[in-house]
């Protein structure tokens, strides 16, 4: 697949983006708890997105151009918040191992999680104004931001199970499941209505019918994943356990691996009668 860079950026910047917002959720919660770890892998995965975004465009420079239509391109403007975000994870991650400051951890920690939720927007916006059927229509904003809150919390949890060690962590299996949840509801109606619309959409219908071993796994390991995060065991584990730890380790590798899946789905569906990256 051609598009294998623009996976990598959009997939770790979303991870990225997830876990920023539950570092953000569990410091409201538990204002003595410090999540280093989540916070530098944050950082990476967003560093390691923008990198992939500059090799799809081929020359660094080409990002600078990405940028020239900044309000009226959502290409310049998704490129202009991933730079943002990143910008803020890295500065966030080198503040807390670095130089420890309240204040300025406070200010990070919300202005990445704002820029960040805008950031998937507008990755979602630049996809659904193209003229991809496939990627139209509110599905492509669920898809993106299922995977923000479902692969972040966990992420989140498996990062941090020492700072969260028992913690009652059930809010967080909610909030995976009812994202994982509405994810389904939406793609599935997504998918039949493509059916009865153009020849580039029924084709992109064709291909994903074709693919439907694929997306039937897909479905069973992010449901699986977010499943078995809910089991009692995993609501108290902690990383001296090994078996809840085990637990929510299968948890997370199950629903990255599922969306992970998903993702590659997005890109392979694709039909359209002339590109549309706008």
């Amino acid at each position: 697949m051609g598009e294998t860079s623009l996976l990598i950026f959009s997939f770790c910047l979303q991870a990225a983006i997830g876990i920023m917002l539950f570092i953000t959720l569990g410091k409201q919660l538990y204002k003595d708890k410090e999540f280093k770890a989540a916070a530098l892998v944050a950082a990476v995965l967003s560093v390691v997105g923008i990198l992939a975004s500059l090799s799809h465009l081929g020359r660094p420079l080409a990002f600078l151009n990405s940028l020239s239509n900044l309000g009226s391109s959502w290409l310049s403007n998704e490129a202009l918040l991933s730079g943002i975000f990143a910008g803020i994870a890295v500065l966030y991650a080198l503040v807390l191992y670095l130089k420890p400051n309240q204040t300025f951890d406070t200010v990070l920690r919300w202005l990445g999680s704002i820029v960040g939720v805008i950031a998937v927007f507008s990755m979602a916006k630049l996809y659904t104004s193209t003229i991809v059927p496939v990627w139209q229509g509110i599905n492509t904003y669920v898809e993106f931001y299922a995977t923000t809150i479902a692969v972040g919390a966990l992420l989140f949890i498996v990062l941090s199970l020492k700072q969260l060690q028992d913690i009652d962590k059930r809010v967080y299996g909610l909030i995976v499941l009812a994202a994982v949840i509405i994810q389904a509801a939406v793609a599935v109606p997504h998918a039949i209505n493509l059916g009865v619309e153009g020849l580039a959409a029924q084709a992109s219908a064709a291909i994903l019918s074709s693919m439907s071993f694929v997306i039937g796994l897909k479905w069973l390991l992010v449901l699986a994943g977010a499943g078995i995060l809910m089991w009692p065991s995993a609501q108290k584990a902690d990383a001296g356990a090994a078996s809840g730890a085990g637990i929510i380790y299968a948890a997370c590798a199950l629903l990255v691996v599922g969306q992970l899946i998903g993702r590659y789905v997005f890109y392979a569906a694709v039909v359209a009668m002339n590109i549309g990256l706008i």
